[in-house]
């Protein structure tokens, strides 16, 4: 038997990165697995690789700041499945390198539209069907920068930030509803949003030097999507029943230097 046997988790931005490889592992241990994803092709991808390993997907080409069609799909997946076990808030951005003196407004509202509010609203459209099954989980993605940050990322850092604190506001809301909510950060991770202006900060000169060689990571490399997904699991599973409003940290020690 699988961690997750049957049970139905939601997860944002599924079609790359640390969403794939979440939505690969959560399906690996029996969940039917609802990809929300805004690329259609990526979330057919990922839902083939599910099937043909023997899971469950279901793809929804969803941007995740269309809030009709995400609680039209909400919905949807209700009729279909029947429940909501767990939601995963994955999806984000983090636009080309802004500082407080040349950034503009339209960036910084982008951005928190998409790492913040969409992380409200869809723990908004999936909390009621939690409330009626007297259980489920919601997690979110954060990151390290959300309490310690490279600069010149002011508004992804301060969207994951607000996830962190918010984590715990709505642990105690939804707490008397058996709903357990908590978050991950993780630390440099190789994926597509690791590339910034064609460059991938994980397999820099800088980065093999400062945090390889250097140990300013302990443990000696960058991370993965799969390193990350794991904890995700956990949190999703049956072996987290009495932790809510917490965030898990998975940087390879990075948090733990000077």
């Amino acid at each position: 038997m699988g961690l997750l046997d049957d049970r139905v988790c939601l997860v944002t931005g599924a079609g790359q990165g640390l969403g794939r490889a979440v939505s690969l592992e959560m399906a690996r241990e029996g969940a039917r697995v609802v990809l929300l994803e805004r690329n259609a092709a990526n979330a057919e991808a990922v839902a083939s690789e599910i099937e043909a390993a023997g899971g469950k997907a279901f793809p929804y080409a969803l941007d995740v700041t269309d809030y009709d069609r995400y609680g039209a799909v909400v919905s949807e997946v209700i009729d279909r499945l029947g429940r909501i076990d767990a939601l995963v808030n994955n999806a984000a951005i983090n636009p080309p390198t802004h500082t407080i003196l040349n950034d503009t407004l339209e960036n910084w509202r982008r951005t928190i539209a998409i790492n913040l509010e969409a992380v409200y609203m869809g723990s908004k459209l999936v909390a009621p069907q939690m409330v009626k099954q007297q259980s489920g989980r919601i997690i979110h993605i954060a990151s390290i920068q959300g309490f310690a940050s490279s600069g010149e990322t002011g508004p992804y850092n301060a969207a994951k930030g607000a996830i962190i604190t918010y984590t715990k506001s709505m642990a105690v809301e939804l707490g008397p509803y058996n709903i357990l909510v908590n978050s991950v950060a993780p630390g440099f991770m190789a994926t597509p949003m690791s590339v910034v202006n064609g460059v991938d900060e994980a397999d820099t000169p800088d980065f093999h030097e400062w945090y390889v060689r250097r140990r300013k990571i302990p443990l000696g490399r960058t991370g993965y999507p799969e390193d990350v997904s794991g904890s995700v699991v956990f949190l999703a599973s049956d072996y987290c029943r009495y932790m809510t409003g917490q965030l898990l940290v998975v940087d390879g020690g990075l948090m733990s230097t000077f």
